[in-house]
């Protein structure tokens, strides 16, 4: 933590906010007792002397993002009754998160909020599925480019062992009430990590949309764009052709969950009458476990008009959805404190990324993947994965690839699964002091190999660390210099790991 924050705030007011900061969610962000970190690896509060490099798993809050909930924590005990404070806040993290995200103010009133990317997906095809009483057909990429509890949330399912407003719970079992979908899965990789060509993956998406809707199914399509290892599919063009050709019987969600978006692109899915599914915990840098959903005008009347599944009470409260969603009345009036303060730090993040010129982001973000991919080329022991280029409507910053997955070797074999997560936690912890401890985002499967997952790590850039080049230009140099020597530190790791 930085000096100014320890000089704010006491034991006493660290506790709390800390405390805040991991309510409301599930079972996911709660720090293990032992080592101080959650799932994704981050502690709730700042870390200092570390490469944090890992946004597309998930970001540690940063110092003043903190400093910014501190004062969040003292206003809600400056408040009114629960109630009214949680209605006040929530709309207006809805306002100020469209504003910052490029939108008429009255889009604040299609915005869903919901603690995780998974909570979203569930809410969604409960929106998708409508006022019909058949299953839903999701038709998805490959899970392991998406979140691991999406295949059950879309289904209806449970996805955890536990929610934000639930009691303890077992994985894959219908919501009561909840009519159990079907998921269809497109791989977007070959077995040997390369990835399959476009016009292949756009095939496969249609032909399932095509069969379901033609068997009388409600389908939703889910446009992932980024993926874990960085891939758009189908195109946004691809889908913008299957809605025109659908209509009603298709809902398309864009799971822009890693929030690597210009307002540009995301003004773009939304005129084509795409849900569009974000989060703030990772490229934006908020800490885990913040999400919104994005209705577009075209559909919002309908969707505001459809009945919600109780069940889901458990993940979602009354004034997380805008007050022009009649189904919300199925809803609880509970209060999720945990996520607006989360958000709080995004947004706090977010606000700093609007405030330089997109073209200074694109400049910055090409050196950096010039950096990047210059260093896997020349460390030897990590082999780079190929990831195309971004095919988006628009031209703006967000067609620079962000994400870079690279397969690490110790000289002689490549990592497989075990042996490259227990790398992956190593790195994180320095061994002596001075080290630098550095941060990737976690192993993701990139394809097989005689049965076994290939893995790959992932560096990749963040909405801090671009608002950090950017201050000056000696620290565009600094955090180029700081990616290069933690890409080194990992090699140099590797070949004694």
């Amino acid at each position: 933590m930085s000096s100014a924050a320890t000089r704010a705030h006491q034991p006493s007011d660290r506790f709390a906010i800390s405390e805040l900061l991991s309510q409301g969610g599930d079972e996911r962000i709660l720090p293990d007792p032992r080592t101080g970190r959650n799932r994704y690896g981050c502690r709730v509060e700042p870390e200092v002397a570390t490469a944090a490099f890992a946004s597309t798993t998930a970001s540690t809050i940063s110092a003043s993002a903190y400093d910014d909930v501190a004062a969040y924590l003292d206003d809600l005990r400056r408040s009114g009754p629960a109630p009214d404070t949680y209605r006040r806040a929530a709309q207006e993290a809805r306002e100020r998160l469209a504003r910052l995200c490029g939108l008429p103010a009255r889009s604040a009133s299609n915005i869903v909020l919901a603690p995780s990317g998974t909570d979203l997906h569930l809410m969604a095809a409960d929106l998708a599925r409508g006022a019909g009483t058949g299953p839903l057909v999701t038709v998805m990429a490959d899970p392991s480019e998406t979140g691991r509890g999406v295949p059950q949330a879309v289904r209806g399912m449970r996805f955890g062992t536990s929610a934000p407003h639930g009691t303890k719970a077992e994985i894959g079992e219908i919501l009561p009430g909840a009519v159990a979908g079907e998921s269809i899965a497109v791989e977007l990789r070959r077995p040997d990590g390369t990835p399959r060509t476009p016009g292949d993956v756009e095939a496969d998406f249609e032909r399932a949309c095509r069969q379901s809707i033609r068997s009388g199914r409600r389908v939703l399509l889910i446009l992932v764009d980024v993926s874990k290892s960085g891939l758009i599919a189908p195109s946004p063009a691809s889908a913008i052709d299957l809605k025109r050709r659908f209509g009603e019987a298709l809902t398309v969600l864009v799971d822009a969950c890693q929030f690597r978006l210009s307002p540009e692109s995301l003004a773009d899915y939304l005129a084509a009458d795409f849900l569009v599914a974000i989060t703030g915990s990772k490229f934006v840098g908020g800490p885990p476990f913040s999400g919104a959903l994005l209705v577009p005008d075209l559909s919002a009347p309908r969707l505001k008009a459809q009945p919600l599944l109780p069940a889901l009470a458990e993940y979602s409260g009354r004034e997380d959805w805008a007050c022009d969603f009649t189904g919300r009345t199925a809803l609880p009036d509970l209060a999720n404190f945990g996520m607006l303060a989360r958000w709080r730090a995004a947004l706090h993040e977010l606000e700093a990324l609007r405030s330089v010129p997109e073209a200074d982001i694109g400049d910055f973000l090409g050196a950096f993947a010039g950096q990047v991919e210059a260093s896997l080329d020349t460390l030897g022991v990590l082999e780079r994965v190929e990831t195309p280029p971004l095919a988006r409507l628009g031209g703006g910053w967000d067609r620079i690839q962000t994400i870079f997955p690279f397969r690490v070797s110790d000289g002689t074999e490549l990592m497989g699964l075990p042996r490259l997560q227990a790398f992956h936690n190593r790195l994180r912890r320095p061994a002596g002091e001075g080290e630098l401890a550095v941060q990737l985002g976690q192993p993701v499967t990139i394809g097989w190999d005689a049965g076994q997952p290939r893995v790959a790590l992932r560096v990749s850039a963040s909405a801090p660390l671009i608002v950090e080049a950017l201050k000056a230009p000696d620290r565009g140099k600094a955090v180029l210099a700081r990616v290069a020597e933690a890409l080194a530190i990992t090699a140099d790791l590797a070949r004694r790991f």
